[in-house]
């Protein structure tokens, strides 16, 4: 006997004869009808807007308590309390007030744990939490464990060179002394404590996982020992996360270009080693497919330390890769919330760290803006993807970096574009044919690595020209009048149709937008006020570019002086050269004839090679005894010609002083 048709709700059978047919509701079949009467659609959806926005709920409920609760004691019985109620009549509100009172909870004890940090003599074994970083020129820094707590050890001389080229998971005996440390940058790191190491003694090797991912690092390293210094950070950085070694101008060429992400692993690395394991166990049970991936998903978090983007794009992947498996695949829109919300509650810290914010909101840029611009943009589908995804994630992270650092370049958007394109093989071909290389090594590797060095090439190329153009940036007003034209062109586009249950084949995903979306009455008028927008927006950005004015002006890291075209730098002391040439670059700085390096110490010494690597024609002026490559000494008295400017040398003790003036004057 053939089962009747059940309707979508699974409610009993019931005649709808004589009705008219804007009251009739189709079954799942199609075979029957049934009353729509009033109240069934609100209950509908009432109870299909609980069901979808409880993901939503959770991520909110998760990131507001970790960022209002963690310095509030909150009750351990109140979050069972709103568990229990919450398992008895599930709904958003108490979903999102539940993980709320859960994130708020762990992060009062994730704070209750640094208020009896290390203080005073430390001796023993510690584990370190991540690769050492260099701290300043002849220091190093890095987290580790000891007895449970997470300190920042900081080491100089020849004591650094023993921790220098340790990875993390490693273990080593140290001396030193700890005092509490009361940064915020630290507190959010969960770190507790400084640690200024005095001695390194006997080393210990890593666990069996980290030292696993400790040989693939290195074996990544040796493979492309073939490319440039800084083709080889830029390898490192794309492949596996490793920015120890980018010079200050590859770091602010990429600041430049809004190419900073590429440096670092981010969500997009996730997804490419996805790509990459997916046919090899597409034929697999799954059950094995599933336990697979997920160990995969570890290992490369794992790999690249935990980075906040790591977490983010691992954990939305975990949860896609189990959603699949269960039978039940998740949008990519709630994977996230998900991802959102159990990440937070591992680690409530992570909602103050700029580098898990930007990932969230670019990754909602690309869920919920890139769809709809792809369905407004005209072109080739290749170009049209690429700006779609480009404009979603920039547009979705200004608020954030406007708020941080004040301004966005305009050129990162041209430049994402450009670059994209070759990011991606990088990155696929950095974790298989970089492997290849490190195991093989020699000519071979060099070979191997010939593809590589030409898509660095690319990328830094772009980075390049980005950074020597005009320093066009956008404000917090600019973001807005950006943001407005975006609005107004998406907002031009209005449903053609109300959306229906079809049992017709599924389209595209930008099929099916494009047509849901046509322009309504106004919509031409929609259009063309949020293109003028978006068009005086960056036009008002490049015609108001920065330029060095005439005459002395100061910027971080040094004065400036400017006359018919001459360019003079004097450096300040202790000058940090990625602050110097970045704060050079947003004033315009386009040429730099003369440096003056006042100290002549260590500290000019870096700062001057940065800036050669920049402006190769500067000359270099120093004063005796001096430790900067390349410059010419010069003593009190001295007079020194660079193009339109002739500086004075007045003294040299403690610091060169001089005195600039026309020659023609």
């Amino acid at each position: 006997m053939i089962p009747s048709p059940t309707p979508l709700d699974g409610s009993p059978d019931r005649p709808s004869e004589g009705l008219p047919d804007g009251s009739r509701e189709r079954w799942l079949d199609g075979s029957r009808e049934r009353p729509l009467t009033p109240e069934r659609p609100l209950e509908l959806l009432r109870r299909s807007w609980g069901a979808s926005a409880v993901p939503y709920a959770a991520a909110a409920g998760a990131a507001a308590g970790a960022w209002l609760l963690s310095g509030t004691r909150v009750p351990l019985l109140l979050v069972v309390l709103l568990a229990a109620l919450c398992a008895w009549r599930p709904n958003p509100l108490l979903v999102l007030l539940t993980v709320a009172a859960l994130a708020g909870f762990l992060g009062s004890r994730a704070l209750a744990g640094l208020d009896d940090p290390v203080s005073g003599p430390v001796e023993g074994w510690v584990t370190l939490l991540e690769d050492p970083r260099p701290l300043g020129r002849r220091g190093v820094r890095v987290t580790v464990r000891h007895d449970g707590a997470r300190l920042e050890a900081r080491a100089y001389g020849a004591v650094a060179s023993r921790i220098d080229d340790l990875l993390a998971g490693e273990r080593l005996r140290v001396t030193g002394t700890a005092k509490p440390s009361t940064s915020d940058w630290h507190r959010w790191r969960h770190v507790a404590a400084t640690l200024t190491v005095t001695a390194a003694g006997d080393r210990a090797d890593a666990a069996p996982l980290p030292a696993f991912t400790n040989r693939i690092r290195r074996l990544l390293e040796s493979g492309a020992v073939s490319l440039s210094d800084d083709s080889r950070a830029m390898f490192a950085g794309m492949v596996y996360g490793d920015d120890r070694d980018q010079s200050p101008r590859l770091y602010d060429d990429f600041r430049a270009a809004g190419l900073g992400h590429l440096l670092v692993v981010s969500g997009q690395n996730v997804a490419f080693v996805l790509a990459l394991a997916s046919p090899l166990v597409a034929r697999a049970r799954p059950g094995v497919r599933l336990l697979v991936l997920l160990a995969l998903l570890g290992v490369f978090a794992v790999l690249t330390r935990f980075e906040p983007s790591v977490l983010r794009a691992v954990t939305m992947a975990g949860v896609a890769v189990v959603s699949a498996a269960l039978g039940r695949p998740e949008t990519g829109r709630r994977t996230l919330a998900w991802a959102v919300a159990a990440v937070v509650l591992i680690d409530p810290f992570l909602v103050r760290v700029l580098a898990f914010q930007l990932s969230v909101c670019a990754t909602c840029g690309l869920l919920w803006i890139t769809p709809a611009l792809a369905a407004k943009l005209r072109g080739p589908q290749p170009l049209r993807l690429a700006v779609a995804t480009t404009a979603g994630a920039q547009l979705a992270v200004m608020p954030l970096l406007i708020a941080v650092f004040g301004t966005v370049p305009v050129a990162s958007l041209p430049a994402n574009v450009a670059a994209g394109p070759a990011t991606a093989p990088v990155m696929m071909w950095g974790l298989t044919g970089g492997l290849g290389a490190g195991l093989v090594g020699g000519p071979v590797a060099w070979l191997m690595h010939r593809p590589t060095a030409a898509l660095l090439w690319w990328v830094r190329t772009v980075a390049s020209a980005s950074a020597a153009a005009p320093p066009a940036m956008i404000g917090a007003g600019g973001a807005l009048l950006l943001g407005s034209g975006v609005a107004l062109l998406l907002a031009a586009q209005r449903p053609s149709r109300a959306p229906r249950l079809s049992r017709a084949p599924r389209l595209s995903r930008a099929h099916s937008i494009r047509r849901r979306f046509s322009p309504g009455v106004g919509g031409r008028a929609l259009s063309i006020l949020g293109t003028a927008l978006v068009v005086v927006t960056l036009s008002s950005s490049l015609v108001t570019a920065a330029a060095p004015p005439t005459g002395w002006s100061q910027v971080a890291g040094a004065q400036l002086f400017r006359q018919q075209g001459t360019v003079m730098v004097v450096l300040a002391p202790s000058v940090r050269p990625r602050d110097l040439l970045e704060s050079l670059r947003l004033a315009g700085v386009r040429k730099v004839d003369l440096v003056v390096a006042p100290s002549g110490k260590a500290s000019d010494a870096y700062a001057v090679l940065a800036l050669r690597d920049r402006y190769r024609s500067a000359s270099v002026v120093a004063p005796p005894l001096h430790r900067v490559p390349g410059a010419r000494t010069v003593r009190a008295g001295d007079v020194v010609r660079a193009g339109s400017l002739e500086v004075q040398m007045l003294s040299t003790e403690p610091r060169l002083e001089i005195r600039a003036r026309d020659p023609a004057q």
